[in-house]
């Protein structure tokens, strides 16, 4: 059964990460001639058998291949970071610190390998054109308040401060298995008394293209302790280009954009600028603000037409008026994501655009606020989306699908709307236009617009809520074609002979025995 298969990989997946994390992966080299060794409070000649002190090693690190073996210990620093990076070389974290091999041995989960900004200063800077590789390091307790303000100004107000973990511009880093936690942007304001914002508590990137940001754990960081925030975890900014960075299989997890009750933007994730590829990371337990208000309390986006690709937005607190998902003003393709059991008032929201408008397909959004998908426009600001392929489930109450306001043009195709009060609404026909063919109504008080070619039926889902069931499902072959080849687990779209409606393709044979007696029988 699929859903089975599914578990295993999930399973399976976990399984690789607790081993990561619980050390049992060791990494192993023969040291180079390049090569540098740390240790706290090191004074020797940076040779694996006489390890130096971190300043020591960067210094002497004058080619961009050189790698600095970090071993286990706190480092902290002096000035506005505990590092600079200015030269595309290597820190691998996790040294275990034995002075004579090869091999080296490094063990991040065991030998832990802490840059600490002790609340003073940030992390890590990088800026130059250069690509350097941060591996298996701890990067924590920084704080940038009032640090390269004129780098870091965003579209949300005047900057406070930015990038309290790992400030990021004009470079193009690899970023991979590290642990960032308890960095803050901005602990006071900075700039103007009101009207500024903390930008990436975690981690800020600004004309990063290239960048890859992948394997972390990106947990417990704020964007501002001050005033308004915006990218607790993680923040892309649009400004300059990002073309072709990854931020894939990382774990946001409860990060605050600001931990105030002041306008808050992406609590998680904060930005999909063009190009970017927003891929397999779990979003989890974030906030927007201290009251449950903001937006994008797991994800949030501000123009930009990013790629959102098999994401787990889950658990993420909202309940104000908050989203677990916000795409705004946005030309992205969210495809094949996981937006489910949040604690928000919406799970996906989507205000107006000034062009192409985002396209969701083969997503899940389900058990996630009194509003399943909200559609905003305006008459400077229409909206156009399409919703092709996707489940949205409710809790009994509430409205799948709510287009809030005029100029909003919605096409919405195979879509399955299960348990709401409402199951489609329009609030202003007059300059609102739903189009849905092959909708699936199920389980809700009223289904609303209907659309043409409406399917009724009973639905069976698996255990997770939104998997198609073994039984008589009425998803089943019911669809259309839409020019999509796969379903949310990226098995081939059809099977069988016509279309599943919904996110999700049944693919483990017969899931309902039809029985046709005789003619005469029947009378």
């Amino acid at each position: 059964m699929k859903t089975q298969r599914l578990f295993g990989i999930l399973v399976l997946g976990l399984g690789l990460t607790l081993a990561l994390l619980a050390g049992l992966h060791t990494a192993q080299a023969t040291p180079a001639a390049t090569d540098f060794f740390v240790k706290p409070n090191g004074s020797g000649d940076c040779s694996q058998s006489d390890p130096c002190a971190l300043q020591t090693a960067l210094d002497k690190a004058t080619k961009d291949d050189s790698v600095l073996y970090v071993a286990g210990g706190v480092y902290t620093g002096t000035g506005a970071a505990v590092i600079t990076l200015t030269r595309s070389i290597t820190l691998y974290g996790g040294w275990d610190g034995v002075p004579f091999g090869p091999p080296i041995v490094r063990n991040p989960a065991v030998h832990k390998s802490i840059l600490d900004g002790e609340g003073a200063r940030r992390v890590v800077h990088i800026s130059g054109g250069i690509a350097p590789t941060l591996d298996g390091l701890t990067i924590a307790n920084g704080n940038a308040t009032g640090l390269n303000l004129a780098d870091c100004s965003g579209a949300e107000g005047s900057p406070d401060g930015c990038g309290g973990g790992i400030f990021v511009r004009n470079a193009h880093p690899i970023i991979v298995n590290n642990v960032i936690t308890n960095n803050i942007a901005a602990v006071t304001t900075a700039g103007s008394p009101t009207g500024t914002t903390g930008y990436g508590g975690g981690i800020y990137l600004r004309s990063a293209p290239q960048a890859v940001i992948s394997g972390n754990l990106v947990i417990s960081n704020a964007a501002s302790t001050a005033h308004s925030g915006t990218g607790g975890g993680i923040y892309l900014s649009r400004y300059g280009t990002m073309s072709g960075a990854q931020v894939q299989s990382n774990r946001v997890l409860s990060n605050t954009a600001t931990t105030t009750d002041d306008s808050a933007w992406g609590g998680g994730i904060s930005g999909g600028p063009d190009g970017v590829v927003i891929q397999d990371n779990s979003v989890i337990g974030n906030r927007a603000n201290g009251s449950g208000g903001g937006q994008g309390a797991g994800l949030y986006q501000w123009y930009g037409s990013a790629t959102y690709l098999n994401n787990l937005v889950t658990g993420n607190l909202g309940s104000v008026s908050g989203q677990a998902a916000y795409l705004g003003y946005s030309g992205s393709n969210f495809e094949s994501n996981r937006v489910v059991d949040n604690a928000t008032s919406q799970g996906i929201k989507l205000p107006g655009t000034s062009g192409d408008g985002p396209t969701l397909v083969n997503n899940v959004v389900a058990r996630s606020g009194d509003t399943t998908v909200l559609l905003r426009g305006a008459m400077n600001y229409p909206l156009t989306a399409t919703l092709i392929h996707n489940t949205l489930v409710g809790s009994g109450s509430g409205t799948g699908v709510y287009v809030e306001t005029g100029y909003v043009t919605l096409f919405m195709t195979n879509t399955i709307i299960a348990g709401h009060m409402w199951g489609v609404t329009n609030t202003t026909p007059a300059s609102s236009t739903i189009l849905a063919d092959h909708t699936l109504f199920w389980a809700n008080t009223h289904d609303g617009i209907r659309g043409i070619n409406p399917v009724d039926g009973n639905l069976t889902f698996a255990a997770d809520g939104y998997h198609i069931g073994s039984g008589c499902s009425a998803a089943i072959d019911a669809g259309i074609s839409a020019g999509v080849t796969t379903d949310i687990d990226g098995e081939a779209r059809p099977y069988g002979p016509g279309y599943d409606i919904g996110a999700d393709e049944l693919s483990t044979g017969l899931a309902c025995w039809r029985v046709y007696l005789p003619i005469v029988l029947r009378n």
